[in-house]
């Protein structure tokens, strides 16, 4: 256990952070920011992610300091393990669908940051067209020179949107998040990954024989094998150890 954040409880699992909080929860807490003047940096942590953290002491560090940070299913299967309660799977993707129906309820404007230009400007092509009472206040692709930055912060300050995606993977989005969040007026800013391709309808989200079981690196992994199976293979192994490591030294304080 780490402590309370604003009433929420904070755990560490495989040596990173992650909140004890549910999709809806997540919701009701970035209504209570914006109501109260609060700003909210919203990261997901996984069994990667976790991997990436524990060599990259900055990006951990990100994490720390992030005012939420959620669960993937890794670490739902992890809590579960070491008996732990209150952790539930959010997911960026999933997140996001759920703040976009909020957004375009509450009239919350929304700003699209990151992957390949065609990717980017289909997303907002879809989302004006499925959701038109949504404020799109703006969207660019995640492939920045020194002037696309330059461009993407001045349409943010002008803009100021209370919720910003930010597709680019990790460590690169958290990164990016971190760098600018003193710098630019953004109520909420979440890292997405590859959220913005599926959205779009340019690549398959899992299926639902993987999808609420923690399957779904298995069928990334199927789709794309040899880019993936190093990946899934060393961070999965890994994983699994230091989640055992922590089951064992659980034990022996019990005992």
């Amino acid at each position: 256990m780490m402590g309370v954040r604003g009433g929420i409880d904070r755990l560490q699992i495989a040596g990173v952070p992650l909140d004890q909080i549910d999709t809806e929860g997540v919701v009701a807490e970035l209504v209570r920011c914006f109501e109260e003047g609060e700003r909210c940096r919203i990261l997901v942590v996984n069994a990667n992610k976790a991997w990436l953290a524990a060599r990259d002491r900055r990006l951990y560090q990100i994490l720390e300091r992030a005012e939420l940070v959620i669960s993937e299913w890794a670490m739902v299967w992890a809590a579960e393990r070491l008996g732990l309660e209150g952790v539930h799977h959010v997911g960026g993707i999933t997140l996001m669908v759920r703040l976009l129906e909020e957004a375009e309820a509450r009239g919350w404007s929304v700003y699209l940051l990151g992957a390949r230009p065609e990717v980017v400007e289909t997303l907002a092509v879809r989302i004006q067209t499925e959701r038109p009472r949504l404020e799109l206040s703006g969207w660019h692709h995640g492939y920045l020179d020194e002037e696309g930055e330059a461009r993407v912060r001045a349409e943010l300050r002008e803009a100021k949107p209370d919720l910003l995606f930010v597709a680019m993977g990790s460590p690169l989005q958290e990164y990016w998040i971190d760098d600018s969040w003193a710098g630019v007026e953004v109520g909420a800013a979440l890292g997405v990954g590859g959220s913005f391709d599926v959205l779009a309808g340019l690549k398959r989200d899992a299926p639902e024989w993987a999808r609420g079981r923690g399957l779904e690196w298995l069928y990334r992994l199927a789709q794309d094998p040899r880019r993936l199976w190093k990946r899934y293979l060393v961070t999965n192994g890994w994983f699994v150890w230091q989640v055992a490591r922590e089951w064992v030294r659980g034990r022996r304080r019990v005992r």
